[in-house]
C-alpha cells in the first residue's frame, strides 16, 4: 500500500509547496482537492492549458503520483439544471485528472435534502450517477463514491449502485471514519465493497457520532486503523491510504507542517 494526503490538509499551499511537503515527508502520492485556498481548482492557471501540463510535469519529476482527484460532484437535487451542471463539472475534472495521469475521481451521494421526498431524490441520484458512469467510461476514468454524508453506510451506497442503469461502473472511496459514525463495523463495510474499493481515506478521531466528529493526529484517537489496514491487506489492496486532514474546513486543527509528516511517520505503526 502507498501513502498520499488530501490537499484539504494543505489548503493554502501552492503546487510547489504541496510537492515539497509530500517529497520531504515520504509520500508516494497526492490527492488533489484544495490548492491556493480554493477547491475550485479548475479556475486556477495551474490546472488549465499549459499550466496544467506544467503541474503534471512537476508532479511526475518529483516521483509522485496523483492518487485521486477530489470533486464535489453529486446528484441529490431534483433539478435538471443542477444535474447538467454537475455532469459538466465532472467532464472538466475528468479532463484534469487524465492530464495528471490519474483515473480516479471522488464523487458524493450527498446529504438527503429535507425538502425532497426520498424516492424522488434517489431517482435523480440513480439517473445522474448512471450518466456520470457513461461519461467517465468514454474518457477512460472511474468515479468513486465516498462513504460520506447520508451515504456513509454500505446499505445506502449499495442502494445507489443497485439503481443505476445496466453496465454502469462506480467504485468506492472508503472513508474509514464515516461508516463507524453511523454504527457500521469496519468488517461489514469492507466485505460489502472489498472488490470495488479503489481509494481509502484515513483520519483519526476521539469523539465521533452520527452528529459530529473531532480530529486527532493519527494514533491519538479511537478509530481502529490497524483493523482497517489488516482487512485491506487480507484482500490484497495495493492502492493508497490517503490522509484526510480537513484543515480547510477546520482551521483550528494543527498545521499541515505538523500533521502531514506525522501521518507518514505514524501510519507505519499500523501497517
Amino acid at each position: 500500500m502507498k501513502l498520499s494526503f488530501s490537499t484539504l490538509g494543505t489548503p493554502n499551499y501552492n503546487v510547489d509547496q504541496i510537492i515539497d511537503i509530500a517529497v520531504k515527508s515520504g509520500y508516494q502520492g497526492i490527492e488533489v482537492r484544495a490548492v491556493n485556498g480554493t477547491t475550485d481548482i479548475e479556475k486556477l492557471d495551474d490546472f488549465k492549458g499549459s499550466g496544467l501540463a506544467e503541474t503534471a510535469k512537476k508532479i511526475k519529476e518529483a516521483g509522485l503520483e496523483v492518487a485521486c482527484l477530489g470533486t464535489s460532484v453529486r446528484f441529490n437535487r431534483t433539478c435538471k439544471e443542477e444535474q447538467d451542471k454537475n455532469l459538466e463539472l465532472a467532464r472538466t475534472y475528468i479532463g484534469i485528472a487524465k492530464a495528471l495521469d490519474c483515473r480516479y475521481f471522488r464523487v458524493f451521494g450527498g446529504p438527503l435534502p429535507q425538502t425532497q421526498g426520498y424516492n424522488e431524490t434517489m431517482k435523480w441520484i440513480w439517473e445522474g450517477q448512471s450518466k456520470l458512469s457513461e461519461l467517465a467510461k468514454s474518457m477512460d476514468a472511474l468515479p468513486l463514491i465516498e462513504t460520506h454524508d447520508d451515504f456513509s453506510t454500505s446499505v445506502r451506497i449499495k442502494e445507489v449502485i443497485a439503481g443505476m442503469s445496466a453496465g454502469s461502473e462506480l467504485g468506492v472511496c472508503w472513508d474509514v471514519l464515516h461508516p463507524l459514525r453511523f454504527g457500521e463495523p469496519l468488517n461489514v463495510t469492507y466485505e460489502a465493497f472489498k472488490d470495488i474499493i479503489y481509494h481509502v481515506h484515513i483520519k483519526d478521531s476521539t469523539k465521533f457520532s452520527d452528529n459530529n466528529f473531532d480530529f486527532e493526529l493519527v494514533g491519538e484517537g479511537n478509530v481502529p486503523i490497524a483493523e482497517c489496514i489488516a482487512l485491506l491487506k487480507s484482500g490484497g489492496y495495493n492502492g493508497y491510504l490517503s490522509f484526510e486532514w480537513e484543515k480547510l474546513w477546520h482551521p483550528e486543527i494543527p498545521e499541515p507542517e505538523v500533521a502531514i509528516p506525522h501521518y507518514a511517520k505514524h501510519i507505519k505503526d499500523f501497517m
